[in-house]
């Protein structure tokens, strides 16, 4: 069985929240269970790494690198299983209403 290379759409639209704790990390929470149940973080995929950003040009600060990180989510209480990527190569600003609109292609 081929590995997903996107979310379902459990996690897409919006659906996927999650916060940081009282210090730096962040959780995902899951989306299936009330109450902000935490999701675990079981591995993560390098699936895009290289020099330079496409977004320099319009923004104030550079980035050194492109990059995406999947990640692969899995929830102990309901058994929600799925990925979620973090990438500095889609939206780089703005607000977040505009990323859900039909017209605006999704970043890999």
């Amino acid at each position: 069985m081929p590995k997903p290379t996107h979310g379902s759409d459990s996690v897409q639209g919006g659906l996927l929240r999650g916060a940081t704790d009282a210090t730096d990390y962040f959780y995902f929470f899951c989306p299936k269970c009330p109450d902000d149940q935490l999701v675990r973080v079981l591995g993560y995929t390098v699936v895009s790494d290289e020099p330079g950003n496409r977004y320099d040009a319009e923004c104030k600060r550079k980035a050194k690198r492109s990059f995406s990180l999947k990640f692969h989510l899995n929830c102990d209480s309901c058994g929600f299983d799925d990925i979620v990527k973090i990438s500095n190569t889609g939206w780089q600003g703005g607000k977040h209403a505009a990323t859900l609109t039909d017209q605006i292609q999704k970043p890999a």
